[in-house]
């Protein structure tokens, strides 16, 4: 906005008034900022000072006169004048937009000629009122029932809405579960026929066989994964945690050393800093898949040549693990969002990496669900670091 020339708020959704507005008070010296519905005209009255607000009364949404009364609560607005400019000339119309919070009324078509007088007017002090206080009183009681019927058919509507999404969600879950059911089936028999192959009990393998057995298995391993994410999210608010007093280093082991397997692939080195632990309270497949989750995004995103620490240290009060990487890290922008279900950070320059974006969504519900806290800290090109601590 020109801070040099008085602002004018002109609250229109019709282009062409818009235009008609800002060229007959342009040429009297002043600046219009013009919105195009009730919200965006709040928005930009919060962050101006106009010297008048001009408001049509049928834009749609929220009306003109909701829009005005709104206006009217904003403190820094109480003396500035608000007229209403529109294309309802019906009888009451004036007296409703002036109980709404208006100062005056003018009916389109627009007037070139008269439209700056009017509004030079209105800055100086001029205020339309309703004629009678008695009429007033029932002009106020009219408006208020209006907007209480407005409101109550919005709480319908809402209502309608979100049972249908309801009924969506419901829908989404029931058929992401039955694909995940579906999809594991099958995968367990190609596990089950690879392993089979690297233990060489359907035969002696080349070299060349060997190689490409390895990825596959690696590609499987990585599906696997996904697929057990898919259904485990769609399981959450059913699932109920079996936990027992275990040895978290030994019963995460397996876990580890299969990341270790699968980031030697990848060109990455991983280091796992172990410890004696006492037992903690824990769900095992829980803990497990959490921990899958953590070490499947740090070598995911580490590039080749990077490295990934995993640490586990026990106190007296707590056992802590934590997974560190110096991939590219996050931004500041993104590090609460990360956790919410399929949310992903697209980084530049990079190529779109696998994944629905449920891995640390599950991460955090585990955690929170042994009475843990997962945090994350991060720096740009520099990596970052998840820390889980599990109070004793």
């Amino acid at each position: 906005m020109n801070d040099a020339l008085p602002g004018i708020l002109y609250i229109e959704d019709n282009l062409d008034n818009q235009r008609l507005v800002q060229r007959i008070l342009g040429n009297q010296g002043y600046h219009v900022v013009v919105a195009n519905d009730g919200p965006s005209g709040l928005a930009l009255a919060r962050e101006m000072m106009p010297v008048i607000i001009l408001v049509d009364l049928g834009i749609p949404g929220l009306d003109g006169y909701e829009t005005t009364t709104r206006l009217r609560s904003l403190i820094h607005l109480h003396n500035v004048p608000i007229v209403a400019l529109t294309a309802d000339g019906s009888p009451g119309a004036r007296e409703r937009a002036l109980v709404a919070g208006c100062d005056g009324y003018l009916v389109k078509p627009i007037d070139p000629r008269r439209l700056p007088m009017v509004v030079s007017e209105f800055i100086a002090g001029h205020r339309e009122r309703v004629s009678a206080p008695a009429e007033e009183a029932d002009l106020l009681r009219a408006y208020s029932q209006k907007l209480v019927e407005r409101l109550e058919q919005r709480v319908l509507e809402l209502s309608a809405a979100n049972a249908e999404l309801g009924e969506l969600d419901r829908l989404k879950s029931q058929f992401l579960s039955t694909l995940s059911h579906e999809l594991r089936t099958p995968m367990t028999s190609l596990m089950g026929y690879l392993e089979l192959f690297e233990q060489g009990m359907l035969g002696p393998l080349t070299k060349d066989q060997q190689e490409g057995l390895v990825v596959m298995r690696r590609s499987s391993e990585t599906l696997t994964q996904q697929l057990n994410n898919l259904l485990y999210f769609q399981e959450l608010r059913g699932r109920t945690m079996e936990p027992q007093m275990l040895d978290p280093i030994a019963t995460l082991k397996p876990t580890f050393e299969s990341f270790q397997e699968r980031a030697r692939g990848e060109g990455v080195l991983m280091d796992v800093v172990t410890c004696q632990a006492a037992p903690i309270l824990a769900d095992a497949k829980s803990l497990t898949q959490m921990t899958q989750a953590l070490l499947d995004n740090a070598v995911k995103y580490t590039p080749r040549g990077g490295r990934i620490r995993l640490l586990f240290h026990d106190e007296p009060s707590r056992f802590i693990l934590r997974c560190e990487d110096n991939g590219p890290g996050i931004g500041k922008e993104h590090l609460e969002k990360i956790f919410l279900p399929f949310y992903r950070v697209e980084l530049p320059n990079t190529t779109v990496k696998p994944g629905a974006g449920l891995g640390l969504a599950i991460a955090r519900h585990i955690a929170e669900a042994h009475g843990a806290q997962l945090t994350v800290r991060s720096q740009v090109r520099i990596g970052t670091v998840f820390t889980v601590v599990f109070p004793r």
